[in-house]
């Protein structure tokens, strides 16, 4: 069964260090040290497809 979202559409993904540890542990989940460059590195292609999809469409995209 699909999950369904609990944020709102246009929360932002974290990408910081910091802000990463702390989504994480809001979620009772554990980040191994050596896993942390390739979290990152996927939260930011997340976030760069989030921009994409909020953007409006261009007129050759209608």
């Amino acid at each position: 069964m699909a999950q369904i979202p609990t944020e709102a559409p246009d929360a932002a993904v974290p990408l910081s260090a910091e802000d990463i540890a702390a989504a994480a542990a809001a979620r009772g989940l554990s980040i191994l040290p050596e896993c942390e460059t390739g979290v990152a590195a996927n939260l930011a292609l997340l976030a760069r497809h989030a921009r994409i999809l909020r953007q409006a469409p261009s007129e050759t995209q209608a």
